[in-house]
C-alpha cells in the first residue's frame, strides 16, 4: 500500500517495525529465562518449552535469539549450538519439541560427533527434579566410528548424562554442558 502524498510504501515499514518488536520481546523473553535457570542449556530448553504451543519458531529468528542471548556464538552452549545450526523451525507439541532442519547436518561436539536428520524430536520432562530430553529421534552420535543412536539427555549441572541407545546395552557418557 503507497501513501498518496509521498508514494513509500507504509505497509511494509509497519511490518518490519512490528517484526522489530516481536523479535525485540522474544530476546527479552529469552534473557530473563537464562538469568533464572540454573545452566543455559536447560534455559534455551526451557524457552522452547514456555513457547507457545503448535506456534513455529523459524530458524533464523532462533539463531538471532541465541545470538542476543547468549552474546557470542562461542559462549552458546554446545549441543545448543549443534541443534541450532541447520534449523529451519522449531515447534512444541505438548512436551514435544520438534526441530525441523534444512537439510540433514553432521556436526562437531566437542570430541564427539553428532548426525543429524531433517527432523529431530524430544520430549522434555523432569527426572530426580532435573530436566530430561528424553525419546529423542533424529540424532546419532558417532563413537569410535560406529553411529549410535541418543535416547535420553538428563541435565545434571555442570554435567550433561548422555544415554546412547546400542541394541540391548545402554552405555551412558557425562559430558560438559559447555
Amino acid at each position: 500500500m503507497n501513501c498518496p502524498s509521498c508514494g513509500k510504501e507504509i505497509l511494509n515499514v509497519q511490518l518490519l517495525q512490528k517484526l522489530a518488536g516481536v523479535e525485540h520481546e522474544l530476546v527479552d523473553v529469552a534473557k530473563r529465562l537464562l538469568k533464572s535457570a540454573s545452566d543455559p542449556f536447560s534455559a534455551v530448553m526451557h524457552f522452547l518449552h514456555e513457547r507457545p504451543e503448535g506456534m513455529s519458531l523459524q530458524g533464523h529468528l532462533m539463531k538471532r535469539v541465541l545470538l542476543e542471548t547468549f552474546g557470542d556464538p562461542e559462549q552458546i552452549p554446545g549441543l545448543v549450538s549443534v541443534l541450532a545450526g541447520h534449523v529451519k523451525e522449531v515447534v512444541r507439541h505438548s512436551n514435544v519439541i520438534s526441530i525441523v532442519n534444512e537439510h540433514p547436518a553432521v556436526e562437531r561436539w566437542g570430541k564427539h560427533i553428532i548426525k543429524q536428520k531433517e527432523r529431530i524430536r524430544f520430549e522434555l520432562g523432569r527426572e530426580r527434579g532435573k530436566l530430561v530430553l528424553r525419546n529423542i529421534a533424529g540424532l546419532a552420535a558417532v563413537e569410535n566410528g560406529i553411529e549410535v543412536a541418543l535416547e535420553q539427555i538428563l541435565v545434571n549441572p555442570p554435567k550433561l548424562e548422555v544415554t546412547l541407545r546400542l541394541g540391548l546395552l545402554r552405555p551412558q557418557r557425562i559430558i560438559d554442558i559447555v
